[in-house]
Formats: structure tokens, C-alpha cells, sequence
């Protein structure tokens, strides 16, 4: 079996895309329920948040798509919650306090340019 880790924004599309219909079953962790409904998407969701082939996927017993559709979920909303969530809200709030009328960092400075030089 393969290491799960966060998924990467190359991958993040696809990833969103896949989980979009199995949202709120995956919420409540009820993944026997998101595969009875949406067999299609977990299977996309898993091959992708594992880093798979999805054909290697399919080949496999259901035991090992459950399996893996939970680590993904693990890692993925480990990563989520305690390291995007916190980023996205910062980023708000820095936006918040710009669209306010604050200030942020000194004038002249780039945010962006900063980033990108990275």
C-alpha cells in the first residue's frame, strides 16, 4: 500500500471536482454511503488523493478502496484543518483590513512580489 499525502494543487481541481458529490456523506464519515451513491466519485476521489493509477484502483477488491478512501480522508482533512483553513482565513483577513482602509505591511511593499520570490 502507498504513503497518502495532502494533496497537491496540481491536483487539487480534480480532487474538488471528485468529492463535490460525496461532500456531505464524507462530512459525516459515512463512506459506505458516499460508495452506495457515488461509487464513481470515490473511486476518482481515492485514485487521486492516494496518487494511484486509477486502473490499478478498479483492479482492486473493495476492501482496499475503503481502506484508502479513509486515509486520504485522514491525511487530507488533517491537512485541511490545520493548515489551509488558518491560511484562508489570515489571507481574509489581511484582505479585510486592506479593503477597510488599513494598511498592511509598509507602503511600497509587494505581498505578491514576496510570495513569488519563493
Amino acid at each position: 500500500m502507498t504513503d497518502i499525502a495532502p494533496v497537491t494543487v496540481r491536483d487539487l481541481p480534480a480532487f474538488l471536482a471528485a468529492i463535490e458529490p460525496i461532500a456531505r456523506e464524507l462530512a459525516s464519515g459515512d463512506i459506505a454511503g458516499a460508495l452506495l451513491r457515488h461509487a464513481d466519485a470515490v473511486i476518482e476521489a481515492t485514485a487521486i488523493g492516494a496518487g494511484v493509477d486509477r486502473a490499478w484502483l478498479e483492479a482492486q477488491q473493495t476492501d482496499v478502496l475503503v481502506e484508502l478512501a479513509a486515509k486520504v480522508l485522514e491525511v487530507n482533512a488533517d491537512f485541511f484543518a490545520h493548515r489551509v483553513l488558518p491560511a484562508l482565513h489570515q489571507a481574509a483577513d489581511r484582505l479585510a483590513l486592506i479593503a477597510s482602509g488599513g494598511t498592511y505591511g509598509s507602503p511600497g511593499s509587494s505581498e505578491q512580489a514576496s510570495a513569488t520570490a519563493t
